[in-house]
């Protein structure tokens, strides 16, 4: 039984790798452990994590001594490797932070990588870590968004400003001169004066449904007007003459006989003109061929 138990051992000794050298690789982010082998390595790795140190266990792994190397980094501080008699090697990092460390085999299976890092902090960790963004910072997408904002505003300030314009013109109601047909010239303003002037309305008084009387303005002279079926020029005043509601009522008063007598002999005309064009006339006697 001792024999097949020596034999055994033999064995796994013999189909067992053997630790060569070690190397450690520092850098600003990872500590890099290099570790090579006499022979391809087969054997299982486990890991064991303290408060100070992590140990990783690796099995069918042989050396002859005890390590002990300083690692001037803010990652690992201190490198063990430590033989065990059941043909073991434990690999002891040492360091004061929380690290992740990760074993990976090379290709050919002679070497082994063991890397350590900080661990990564969670993703809430590390949002609430994250620098806040100050109101002053902005991106250039915000800046053009921005700046449409502020065309759009403009745009809208000059479509109100027009439509208030548009309203006040249209506000005051004006009349145009009318021209006679013949030689084109105004049957009630001085050409001299020109008819590119504004003619404002002053009062206006409605006699029926279809003729009013109004008084407006053109140039330095005030002008009482019958309007509707007709044009009919009453009274030319000068400034001032008529100046308020109580003068206009005063003049449509004085021109209020005249203005009744023109529409009674309008409305005889018109009838006469109906009489005769609703009269009875003999039928036309057809034409003898």
């Amino acid at each position: 039984m001792r024999l097949l138990y020596v034999l055994f051992a033999l064995s796994s000794w013999l189909c067992a790798s053997n630790l060569l050298t070690y190397n450690v690789y520092e850098r600003s982010d990872r500590v890099d452990v290099m570790l090579s082998f006499d022979a391809p390595h087969e054997g299982s790795i486990s890991q064991k994590n303290d408060a100070s140190s992590i140990t990783l266990t690796i099995n069918d792994l042989g050396y002859d001594k005890m390590i002990e190397k300083s690692i001037n980094s803010a990652i690992i501080q201190e490198l063990v490797i430590i033989p065990e008699k059941n043909n073991a090697l434990k690999v002891v990092l040492k360091s004061d932070k929380r690290i992740s460390v990760v074993a990976s085999k090379t290709v050919d299976g002679f070497g082994l990588r063991i890397r350590g890092s900080i661990m990564q902090a969670k993703t809430s960790d590390t949002e609430a870590a994250a620098p806040s963004l100050s109101p002053s910072s902005s991106s250039p997408t915000s800046d053009l968004i921005d700046t449409r904002y502020i065309v759009v505003i403009i745009v809208l300030l000059l479509l109100i400003a027009l439509m208030f314009w548009i309203k006040r013109r249209i506000g005051v109601r004006t009349i145009r001169p009318a021209k006679s047909g013949g030689a084109g010239k105004s049957w009630l303003f001085n050409p001299k004066t020109g008819v590119g002037q504004e003619v404002n309305l002053l009062h206006k008084k409605q006699l029926d449904t279809q003729n009013s009387v109004v008084l407006f303005e053109y140039g330095s002279i005030r002008y009482l007007v019958m309007t509707g079926n007709t044009n009919v020029l009453l009274e030319k005043f000068q400034n001032g003459e008529v100046k308020d509601d109580n003068d206009f009522e005063k003049v449509f008063e004085e021109n209020r006989r005249r203005l009744d007598d023109y529409l009674k002999l309008q409305d005889n005309k018109l009838s006469t003109y109906k009489n005769k064009a609703s009269a009875d006339y003999p039928p036309f006697e057809e034409a003898e061929h």
